[in-house]
């Protein structure tokens, strides 16, 4: 299977006797927070949250992804491309309001 907007080709290992295909057996999450965090020099880390509907507790992990400052680097330019190529041939954009920029401390120009 092909993703049109990112071109990024996914490939499913067919079920046999009825086991589970390789992606079925990789755990799905959604996150609506992240914490985004760097130990030097060696480890950047993205935890996913999910936020209780309540507001009265702390966000809760759903993953911690662990990698190397190369690799998220590497990471935030395909995301970048992924997303840019998204809004051009959807022609829409993702709008994100002025108060965020300014809470992260983000330049729109960034975008």
């Amino acid at each position: 299977m092909t993703n049109a907007v990112s071109g990024v080709r996914i490939e499913a290992s067919k079920i046999v006797g009825g086991a589970m295909s390789e992606l079925e057996r990789i755990p799905e999450f959604y996150s609506d927070g992240i914490e985004v965090g760097l130990t030097m020099p060696w480890t950047v880390a993205l935890t996913y949250l999910l936020r209780d509907t309540t507001k009265e507790r702390k966000p809760r992990p759903q993953v911690i992804i662990r990698m190397s400052p190369e690799q998220a680097k590497v990471a935030a330019m395909l995301l970048k491309r992924l997303l840019k190529n998204y809004e051009n041939e959807s022609g829409c954009a993702i709008n994100l309001p002025q108060e965020l920029y300014e809470q992260l401390g983000l330049p729109t120009e960034d975008w």
